[in-house]
């Protein structure tokens, strides 16, 4: 499929392989559908989707749109779960340094301590939720994950607190607000900002902060987010996202001109646990420029080709 001003772009993700709900043959499937030309999985701590690609036969690989490899990175910033998009990565490189840094009983282990320390909040705020619940994957935020599907089974749940049907409101205003009684710190044992950069680069990847904006803070801690990626060596900024909202890229835009990095943009789909957003076109509020993120895509080798 050919790569022009027109095509359908779509560089941020999740599957299966962390807290998305679709597995990489299902979102193919979706992405055909929408014609998509450049993609790229962006799993959170996880690159499963490559090996799922590298494994399919030869005439579905042919199939395939345009894919650069990529991942999201967790990190800890001033007490708060924040994301790098790293893009062009080799595979191989950064699959070893997430399994020394998060094995899989690591990520149990930390996943299920948050599950108990959310479960301890709802309690308390008298919630309902099925007792003996449990994570299986260790995949980003799954304690959250577990925890939100069993509140929303119980109605009374919803009539006290209507904000929990809302997965993204719920996870971004409330289990990650250190301000609200649902704050569960997910930051524990996570790299600092300079530290995933540095993976990203040594992979041979560009970074790219995530979505800085979504987070809605103030204007001041905004600026410092801004300011300490910057110091840590980003090479771009993620401006189109399904949660801009008034001039969020107008803003974003001039912030990387102004700094002359790289732009990006997706929909950061995760499938029926965010079922507003869509692939390619987000809440229907997006679309990727490709001729504005040509400068670096154009530079950057293509998976598996």
């Amino acid at each position: 499929m050919r790569l022009d001003e027109n095509c359908a772009v779509d560089l941020h993700m999740h599957s299966v392989h962390s807290d998305g709900s679709k597995t990489t043959r299902e979102l193919l499937a979706l992405l055909a559908a929408r014609h998509a030309a450049l993609i790229s999985f962006t799993d959170h701590d996880a690159v499963g989707c490559y090996a799922d690609l590298a494994a399919l036969p030869p005439e579905e690989k042919a199939a395939l749109p345009a894919v650069i490899a990529g991942v999201e990175l967790s990190f800890a910033h001033r007490g708060a779960l924040r994301d790098m998009l790293g893009y062009g990565i080799r595979v191989p490189e950064l699959d070893r340094w997430l399994e020394a840094r998060y094995g899989l009983k690591m990520r149990l282990e930390r996943q299920r301590g948050f599950l108990r320390r959310f479960e301890e909040r709802c309690r308390s705020l008298g919630l309902r939720f099925e007792e003996g619940l449990d994570v299986g994957q260790g995949t980003k935020s799954e304690g959250f994950v577990v925890l939100y599907r069993s509140l929303n089974r119980f109605s009374e749940n919803l009539e006290r607190y209507p904000f929990i049907a809302d997965n993204t409101l719920f996870y971004r205003r409330h289990f990650s607000n250190p301000e609200s009684p649902f704050f569960v710190d997910e930051t524990v044992g996570l790299p600092e900002i300079t530290e995933v950069a540095e993976v990203i680069h040594r992979a041979g990847g560009r970074a790219f902060l995530a979505h800085p904006l979504a987070y809605r803070m103030p204007e001041d801690a905004t600026a410092r987010l801004l300011r300490d990626a910057l110091d840590a060596g980003i090479d771009g900024v993620e401006v189109w996202h399904s949660s801009n909202r008034g001039n969020d890229v107008a803003v974003l835009r001039a912030f990387a001109g102004a700094n002359r990095l790289y732009v990006s943009g997706g929909s950061d789909f995760h499938g029926d646990t965010k079922p507003e957003i869509h692939l390619i076109t987000g809440e229907e509020n997006l679309r990727v420029p490709y001729a504005e993120i040509a400068p670096w895509v154009e530079r950057t080798p293509l998976f598996g080709r």
